[in-house]
């Protein structure tokens, strides 16, 4: 019984935290909609039941997703052992506060799909600087190709991971060794949610079109010759507002109803859109 009630502890804060979340992030939605004021028409189609299903579902899966934490220490050290695959090896690589248990069904889904050299990583310190933290990907970016022998490697990217992946891009040379970035409820322009965090200077730079992200941002959102696409939703929490997880024209975009930022994690459809765009990169 103890530990049932310490579950349920847990998910009330995994309730509240999302409900918060998403007052946040409709308040920004009602008063930034527009520069003036409207005759308000939009409400009508709002769909109440889906959007009440949908703060359900995320805050399932924020629950999920903080009791599997500590399971990040065994995906850390699972090795494909380079097993015999064509297509270029597949990183992972998470985003804020995060770990490498957050690809967990993403990786399994794959896996049923013949997809075979699946890598993952785990960054720290959690509030670093975002140049530090991009180096890191740089650095797993180079051990997966020594380890692999391969060109170039797939990153899938949750959240903070699609910005880091574009920093090493842009900056550390890594235009050449990745093939195609898939970013998943990436903040490319960032949020208004990172004001909320007051401390670490990553959240300054995460802050929504802050100096960090208009100079990544400088001369497109999609440099190098990497392919890029992103799966993002309109009913995001974290990321606000949430067309700032569009990458524009160099991309292909996929913006999808009624998925929270960390739901996109645990959803078949987003697992499709996945492999989807890995196939049709290797054809």
């Amino acid at each position: 019984m103890i530990i049932l009630y310490i579950f349920l502890f847990l998910y009330l804060i995994a309730l509240v935290s999302t409900l918060s979340l998403y007052i946040v992030a409709w308040y920004d939605y009602v008063n930034f909609r527009t520069s003036h004021p409207d005759s308000g028409e939009w409400r009508q189609s709002i769909h109440t039941g889906r959007m009440l299903l949908g703060v359900f579902l995320e805050s399932l899966a924020l629950f999920f997703h903080a009791i599997t934490q500590p399971l990040r220490y065994l995906f850390d050290r699972i090795s494909p052992k380079n097993v015999s695959d064509a297509r270029p090896p597949i990183l992972f690589v998470h985003g804020w506060g995060s770990g490498s248990h957050a690809f967990m069904l993403i990786s399994r889904y794959l896996k049923r799909k013949k997809f075979r050299n699946l890598y993952t990583m785990t960054y720290r310190p959690v509030m670093a600087d975002l140049e530090r933290l991009s180096q890191k990907v740089a650095d797993r970016i180079n051990e997966v190709l020594e380890e692999t022998g391969a060109a170039r490697v797939n990153i899938v990217a949750h959240s903070l991971g699609g910005v880091l992946t574009r920093y090493a891009i842009r900056n550390l040379y890594m235009g050449d060794k990745i093939n195609l970035l898939i970013s998943i409820g990436s903040p490319h322009m960032g949020s208004r949610v990172a004001a909320l965090w007051p401390y670490g200077r990553n959240t300054l730079q995460l802050m929504y079109e802050s100096d960090f992200i208009k100079a990544l941002a400088d001369g497109g959102l999609t440099p190098g010759p990497v392919k890029y696409a992103s799966i993002y939703s309109a009913f995001d929490n974290f990321i606000v507002p949430q067309a700032s997880a569009d990458l524009g024209d160099g991309a292909v975009n996929h913006k999808l109803a009624f998925h929270g930022h960390l739901r996109l994690l645990y959803s078949h459809r987003v697992n499709r859109l996945i492999r989807e765009t890995l196939e049709a990169q290797a054809e």
